[in-house]
């Protein structure tokens, strides 16, 4: 009897090929680099046919599930069905189409290569490998990785992209070389892509190996930190209470230049699609704020800072900023959505009303900055030396926020109070104040899950408390829902003495971040005011450190300037320059918050150059 004779692979039929193929490459160590299917290829021409990209999709739709984290892309794709393209219309199906997903799979093993090049060769533009144009394309690529990391993504970027020394390579080839131009560096997607990537792989101590590159990096961040009135934080303006502006159909829209369109083009899974990239300078912000609490030796220690008072357990690093650890993809969805719906002011849906629902109350802990206000002024008018020149201090701030759902007519969104008291109307006493706001402000108190009547939504009102070193502060704010933009107005004194209510505006971000800018109350909403940024955390979220405490009767508090923030008030010199106020000139802030004007000033405290 013959022995029967052995196979070869081009008589196993193409479902057995793909699984040897796909097992191949699977029992490999991760990131299971496709090389080994070269060999395969090489055997025979009906093998290639078989295993080909164009001929076998599924092989590397199953290649790109066992490689790369895929759940946070089939939520977000549910997600749109249901709040975008709805039954009526889906421009693909991710959960039937295999080709989508071998293209994507193609895309960042592509991508790998260049990264590799660009880390090597220490520059973006190499010829007949990467140009800008390329590197933008492969940012998106990068930036959707880290977004929708679970565990296998982030090591594929940091081990097969090598993506630490790839961005360092663009710091130094295009942050590094920008800032010594003699004029306002820009502010693009790019650079917000490489910043965020930084952050949420934890590699944003890219460029401080050497005290030198401290002091490089400290002065390419500072004008995207001070220079307020030169670059934009939100989605849209924050004086605008309704949003979209223009109604259903509008083609045409008002020159208003404050309103910008922010989308981006960018390829995936064979499509062109457009949606905003991440804000890149709230992205400095974080970064600065967690350089100087790493490295505060480089910046100088001067009074008129505060920190947080500590218990002895908490002394110690690490810092409210220095804890960086790696989100999951969960945690980005809420980014992702409004990246996705806020890309036009004009004509942009925006987000579902309850979309931060949840996300605001609580005990928050942060730090603000604010610019030596000649210098501010001397920003405003023009002077860019005084971005890199001018002193600034950085303050502790802590705040317990509480969240009241109230129903309310659309055309009612935003209060019908002043815009620089966060759209709510003055009272008796702060007690009254918060009391009717905690009541719905007017309005019906509401659950979540309420039907909404024609004509009515649901807005998020805030209360709650904030200490500082100028004292205790009432808090009253609102989320507005477009966009998710925090407002939160702070008042220091019941008598609304000037100087004693600031009113700031940020974002809910990724790890529990509240990151923006306060703002004067004396300059007048459609002018440039006296600005800075803060940047919180809340209790409980993946970056607050776990040795701070959870609750505002559990903190120590903060250092307290001995004589108050009100000391010495000019208040005379404030209502004057009111009246003459120019798009240039801000108005004049108190006095004590310089050591240099109010020699009663508690010394010890940080002041920076």
């Amino acid at each position: 009897m013959s022995s029967p004779q052995a196979k070869s692979l081009d008589s196993l039929p193409p479902r057995l090929l793909s699984r040897t193929a796909f097992h191949l490459l699977a029992a490999s160590p991760p990131p299971h680099r496709p090389s080994p299917l070269l060999p395969l290829f090489l055997t025979c021409r009906s093998v290639y046919h078989a295993l080909s990209f164009a001929n076998n999709p599924q092989l590397y739709k199953d290649l790109y599930f066992a490689t790369f984290d895929h759940q946070a892309i089939l939520r977000r794709y549910q997600w749109m069905k249901t709040h975008i393209y709805k039954d009526e219309y889906n421009i693909l199906d991710l959960r039937s189409e295999p080709g989508p997903w071998a293209i994507d799979y193609i895309s960042r093993w592509q991508m790998s290569r260049r990264m590799r090049q660009i880390a090597k060769l220490g520059r973006v533009e190499i010829p007949g490998i990467c140009d800008r144009a390329q590197f933008m394309e492969d940012m998106w690529t990068v930036w959707f990785l880290v977004t929708e990391n679970d565990g296998k993504n982030l090591p594929f970027l940091l081990e097969q992209c090598n993506l630490r020394a790839a961005l360092t390579a663009y710091y130094r080839d295009t942050l590094l070389k920008e800032s010594l131009l003699p004029s306002y560096p820009t502010e693009d997607g790019e650079k917000a892509l490489v910043a965020w990537t930084c952050i949420f792989a934890g590699i944003d101590t890219v460029g401080e190996d050497t005290p030198e590159e401290l002091d490089e990096k400290i002065f390419m961040l500072r004008p995207y930190v001070f220079a307020c009135a030169k670059y934009d934080v939100s989605f849209a303006p924050w004086h605008l209470k309704k949003l979209p502006v223009c109604g259903p159909g509008c083609s045409t829209h008002g020159a208003d230049p404050t309103v910008h369109y922010r989308a981006m083009t960018y390829k995936r899974f064979g499509y062109s699609w457009r949606r905003c990239p991440p804000q890149f300078i709230l992205g400095a912000y974080i970064l600065f704020l967690r350089l100087l609490e790493r490295h505060p030796e480089r910046i100088g220690l001067h009074s008129g800072s505060s920190n947080f008072s500590t218990s002895p357990f908490e002394a110690g690093p690490p810092g409210i900023f220095s804890t960086n650890k790696v989100p999951l993809s969960i945690d980005s969805d809420k980014g992702w959505q409004r990246n996705t719906m806020c890309q036009d002011p004009h004509t942009s849906k925006g987000l579902a009303p309850l979309t931060f629902r949840g996300c605001i109350e609580g005990f928050w802990r942060g730090t603000f900055l604010f610019y030596d206000f000649e210098f501010y002024r001397h920003i405003l008018s023009g002077n860019l030396r005084g971005v890199y020149t001018g002193m600034f201090a950085e303050q502790a701030v802590e705040a317990e926020l509480r969240e009241t759902l109230v129903k309310v007519k659309r055309e009612d969104v935003g209060g019908d109070g002043p815009l620089l008291t966060a759209g709510f109307k003055d009272m008796e006493s702060f007690e009254e104040e918060i009391r009717f706001l905690e009541q719905g402000n007017g309005y019906e108190i509401v659950n979540d899950d309420d039907e909404d009547e024609e004509g009515w939504t649901k807005e998020i009102l805030i209360s709650g408390r904030s200490r500082t070193a100028w004292g205790w502060a009432q808090v009253r704010g609102r989320v507005r829902s477009w966009d998710g933009l925090v407002i939160l107005c702070f008042s220091y004194s019941p008598q609304r003495e000037p100087g004693t209510r600031w009113l700031w505006r940020g974002y809910i971000l990724t790890g529990g971040y509240l990151v923006g800018r306060w703002r004067d109350t004396f300059t007048p909403e459609n002018l440039r005011g006296y600005e800075g940024a803060f940047g919180m955390i809340r209790a409980g979220e993946i970056c607050y450190p776990e040795h701070f405490p959870k609750r505002m009767d559990d903190s120590a508090g903060v250092n307290q300037f001995d004589q108050g923030v009100f000391r010495q008030m000019p208040i005379t010199e404030l209502l004057s320059h009111t009246h003459t106020q120019t798009e240039t000139q801000p108005q004049s802030r108190p006095q004590t918050l310089s050591s240099e004007r109010d020699p009663d000033t508690k010394t010890g405290q940080r002041y920076n150059q």
